[in-house]
């Protein structure tokens, strides 16, 4: 496997606190807005802080090591898996409970981050129950490539008491191998985060946050494509075979 960058990557959902934490956060009026991204709970033990984000009412994007065990390589199962959407001071818009859960059939477990294991960390979550009380919407999909250097960044990072909501502007450094560099400087808490691209007067998920890391002694940090690297997933989860198929699928889970 081949490194796309001599970087240090460092998965982000590790149950360590985040130092230096400088964003500003939320008002009530945005986290309204943002609350179809959420955080992604594993009930039971010292497990990681992730978020993620709401692409229908029934569905979850996030990253693929926030819902694996990285002693097995397996995903948890269903039942320890939640979704709080819109989680802020006052507790979450709505919750969530996995019902099935998915993961990218090339991620693979490792203590050395490579492109082959950032451009595979994706998984989907499945609710039990429809997700759509309190305002809540799911976002639509970027339609792919990304031209756009602008992208906005909601994550939930770990703060002394609670994990914030934080929101962050910045730039598409790179583009290339699945990956998406940008120049975000993200904290622990932020896997599975929706990288956002503004389109047609809303915001659109164009990539999924998978790891932080170091370039030239710069914070950046790396996402999913989602070009390629979804579409295997909704073809390994929904036997779809056809692009035009998976296309359409994606362009109507929404409804």
């Amino acid at each position: 496997m081949k490194f796309i960058f001599s970087i240090i990557f460092i998965f982000l959902s590790f149950s360590v606190m985040a130092e230096g934490i400088t964003n500003k956060y939320l008002t009530k009026e945005q986290k309204q807005a943002w609350s179809g991204v959420g955080r992604v709970n594993i009930i039971g033990g010292n497990h990681r802080i992730c978020s993620g984000v709401l692409i229908s009412d029934t569905y979850i994007l996030t990253a693929a090591h926030c819902v694996v065990n990285e002693n097995t390589g397996i995903a948890h199962t269903p039942n320890r898996i939640q979704f709080s959407a819109g989680w802020n001071d006052d507790g979450a818009s709505a919750y969530g409970q996995a019902k099935r859960v998915f993961i990218h059939k090339r991620y693979k477990t490792s203590s050395v981050l490579s492109d082959d294991i950032v451009s595979s960390d994706l998984a989907i979550i499945e609710l039990s129950m429809p997700m759509n009380a309190n305002g809540i919407k799911p976002y639509y999909l970027h339609k792919l490539p990304i031209k756009k250097k602008n992208i906005n960044i909601v994550s939930y990072v770990e703060s002394p008491s609670e994990a914030t909501i934080t929101k962050k502007e910045c730039n598409v450094l790179e583009h290339r191998n699945k990956i998406i560099v940008t120049s975000c400087s993200v904290d622990f808490g932020a896997s599975g985060a929706p990288i956002f691209v503004w389109e047609d007067g809303q915001f659109k998920i164009a990539s999924i946050v998978s790891a932080k890391a170091e370039l030239d002694d710069i914070d950046v940090s790396l996402g999913v494509s989602l070009e390629k690297p979804l579409d295997e997933l909704i073809s390994q989860i929904f036997e779809l075979n056809s692009p035009l198929e998976i296309k359409f699928f994606k362009e109507n889970l929404i409804h």
